[in-house]
């Protein structure tokens, strides 16, 4: 008996231990005390509001000239003159290589001649054809004497014309002894000078250039070209007459003046599947240059006004996009009757363009809605649905339209 009794123990010992650790673990579940809800977080808030839209599109554009001549050598000889500096500016009319004009001045004189005599010829053909014409009417002359008198005339008429025509090409001639200007603008440098010889093969001898205003030539995608024929592009203004055209150089600096669309190809670069575009900027001090490289800024002559909430604010999730606004209420699931509190709530938000300053609210919000835009994270997490909340100082809430991030002192 005594060493059954012994076993009996043994048995219940574990038993005990076991139901003790029971009692412990729900004497200290029974006991914990609950967690302290975690302190509010410190937000600001924005206003949803309608404002201007500003968007822009940047591309590569390269400068190129409104005008361009090339100065050739029409007739052949040495030249006696090349009177003006490579690369400055001339005007209209100026001239800039003379061909010795001699030969060329002989042969007008020699042109004038011959249609002093062509024509002394001819009046004396029409009056022999006036005095066979009478003479025939009168019976006294046969048909074969005024067939040959008209015939004669004929002759005499084409010789004059032939030396007016050969008079008119002289003087051509002689007026292509001296190149000008065609217009105002700078003239380029050349090979060309003094007693060198020249004529029709040898090629430009120079170019004059304007370059007030100058041109921009850039391309853009077909299809946002064909959308933004339609009114609806992704070009800022959406609409090929709501684009203005800016111009960047040195980097981030912007030419003082704007542009304007002059040109928009009827056709797409097969090479490129871009259309081209033009632009005119005007150049009074030549700052621009010809194939100088841009960066082409297009932005809205005037912008869109469109409901607005900043970037930073809009966030993704398996549902969509969603925004946070600080509302009052209680904690979520609690019983009814339970306290209130400022807390952040998720509204489904749909968005629609893109803009530099911001996103197009279409629905889930509307003007003067205010949305959290600063305190989203805490701690290294994101802010949840029903995190307590409490607002910062006014001061630091942002202006509408802008990043979300409030300016510095």
């Amino acid at each position: 008996m005594p060493l059954k009794r012994f076993k009996n123990i043994f048995v219940l010992i574990p038993a005990i231990i076991v139901g003790l650790a029971i009692l412990a673990v729900m004497s200290g579940w029974l006991w914990e005390t609950p967690p302290t809800p975690p302190a509010p977080q410190a937000v600001s808030l924005i206003e949803a509001r309608v404002v201007e839209a500003q968007s822009s599109y940047e591309i590569i554009g390269v400068l190129d000239v409104e005008k361009k001549v090339d100065l050739l050598a029409r007739v052949s000889g040495f030249l006696v003159s090349a009177d003006f500096v490579e690369g400055s500016t001339v005007k209209e009319g100026q001239i800039l290589f003379q061909i010795e004009p001699d030969q060329y001045e002989a042969a007008v004189l020699a042109a004038e001649a011959t249609l002093l005599s062509a024509q002394a010829t001819l009046a004396k053909a029409q009056l022999d054809f006036n005095r066979t014409n009478d003479l025939y009417l009168k019976r006294a002359s046969p048909k074969s004497d005024l067939d040959t008198a008209q015939s004669a005339l004929d002759v005499a008429r084409g010789n004059v014309m032939a030396a007016e025509a050969a008079l008119s090409q002289a003087r051509l001639n002689l007026d292509y002894a001296t190149i000008r200007a065609p217009f105002d603008g700078y003239v380029t440098e050349t090979e060309f000078y003094r007693d060198s010889l020249v004529g029709p093969q040898s090629g430009t001898l120079a170019s004059v250039i304007t370059q007030d205003p100058i041109q921009v030539s850039f391309g853009v995608s077909d299809k946002f070209m064909a959308a933004t024929r339609l009114g609806n592009g992704p070009l800022p203004g959406q609409r090929l007459d709501n684009i203005l055209v800016r111009l960047k150089i040195n980097g981030e600096s912007f030419y003082p003046e704007p542009g304007e669309l002059i040109y928009v190809a009827p056709r797409v670069d097969k090479a490129t599947d871009t259309v081209k575009l033009k632009a005119e900027f005007k150049n009074p001090e030549g700052t621009l240059l010809p194939n100088q490289i841009v960066t082409v800024h297009l932005t809205a002559k005037v912008p869109p006004k469109v409901l607005m909430i900043p970037k930073p604010v809009v966030m993704s999730s398996l549902q969509g996009n969603f925004v946070f606004q600080a509302v009052m209420g209680p904690a979520p699931g609690a019983p009814v009757g339970s306290p209130e509190y400022l807390q952040a709530k998720v509204t489904l938000v749909k968005i629609g363009r893109e803009y530099d300053n911001g996103y197009e609210i279409l629905e889930g919000l509307k003007e003067g809605d205010q949305v959290i835009s600063l305190g989203l994270m805490s701690g290294g997490a994101m802010l949840r649905a029903g995190s307590p909340v409490r607002i910062q100082d006014e001061g630091q809430r942002p202006e509408v339209g802008t990043s979300g991030v409030p300016a510095k002192s």
